[in-house]
């Protein structure tokens, strides 16, 4: 059986970091940026799977969803919005359709 590589996320997040630092006008010193890399190395680091927002919302009880909802990044609630939006507008479009074939 093949092994597959597992790709070096510690680089990725070291670039990531090294950018966001340097958009921000913030020197690293290349004794911490090792001590960070080692410290990360030690972990095994995968991809986060996107969290599916609305999925989420479907299984929140009624006394959970406030504070399940307040607890979400405005991003997230945006998300959030914009399928709830979508799934009014194409009830609506097909509440409309059906009333059409009745008439």
């Amino acid at each position: 059986m093949k092994k597959e590589k597992q790709k070096d996320y510690v680089a990725d997040i070291m670039q990531q970091w090294y950018d966001a630092m340097d958009k921000e006008k913030v020197g690293v010193q290349p004794k911490c940026a090792t001590i960070l890399g080692t410290i990360m190395a030690k972990y095994k680091i995968t991809e986060a799977e996107p969290r599916d927002i609305w999925a989420e919302a479907l299984t929140k009880k009624g006394g959970e969803f406030m504070d399940w909802y307040k607890s979400l990044s405005d991003i997230q609630q945006n998300e959030y919005h914009e399928k709830l939006t979508y799934v009014q507008d194409h009830k609506r479009d097909h509440v409309d359709k059906k009333q059409l074939l009745k008439g």
